[in-house]
């Protein structure tokens, strides 16, 4: 039979049910952030502005010639397939040197012209595997053509105020990341990690996860 002093129990039972459960998860969003060990990454010096909104922005500093970054592709693929829904992946590429802005460029344009992941994909073989040298407008035009981009497509888009834009915000993200070599991955503006703190591959989205948990719990 249920009784209202019974009935008045149980809901103060189900109460502090709820309330153990409540300051559980908040004692275990705090252990997340506190439990990232400090040797595997580094704060930044000065926090970067982020553009993701409510979301954990995570950058990865990436160069087309590096073969560390094509080793590390299939890693960034099999992370982004399970990542924490409250991140958002962003890969930028690093402006080191003038090469390096080529292909830096060169990788704006390929997003202006929407080409396939694929493309992506062909270009860092192009250049690990096949070991050609794609660092001319020239070379990108041929190379591009195989995804049915037209001389003038790849030159204009190369050449325009949407790529220079994009490429002064990489030259600030280079900059500013205080990141001496890639792939270099930026958490939500404060926290940088690589293989070389983090681990190889998957090891180091193990840190980028705690890294994600432990913005989120400071936000």
């Amino acid at each position: 039979m249920l009784t209202h002093s019974s009935s008045l129990t149980q809901t103060l039972r189900s109460s502090a049910f709820v309330l153990c459960a409540a300051l559980l998860m908040a004692c275990q969003g705090e252990t997340v952030a506190q439990e990232v060990d400090a040797s595997k990454y580094e704060p930044l010096s000065s926090p970067m502005k982020v553009s993701t909104g409510e979301k954990v922005e995570v950058i990865e500093l990436f160069w087309f010639g590096c073969g560390h970054c094509y080793n590390l592709e299939s890693s960034v693929k099999t992370w982004l397939q399970n990542k924490p829904e409250n991140a958002e992946f962003v890969k930028v590429p690093a402006l080191f040197s003038k090469r390096w802005e080529f292909h830096g460029q060169a990788y704006y344009t390929m997003q202006a012209l929407g080409v396939p992941q694929q493309a992506y994909d062909d270009l860092f073989a192009e250049i690990h595997v096949k070991r050609s040298r794609i660092d001319t407008l020239p070379s990108l035009v041929k190379f591009l053509a195989a995804f049915d981009k037209t001389e003038e497509q790849v030159t204009s888009a190369f050449n325009s105020f949407e790529i220079d834009s994009k490429m002064r915000y990489a030259r600030k993200v280079t900059r500013d990341s205080g990141a001496t070599g890639v792939p270099a991955i930026i958490v939500d503006g404060k926290y940088r990690t690589s293989e070389q703190l983090g681990g190889k591959g998957l090891q180091m989205f193990q840190v980028v996860d705690q890294l994600i948990a432990k913005a989120a719990a400071e936000r």
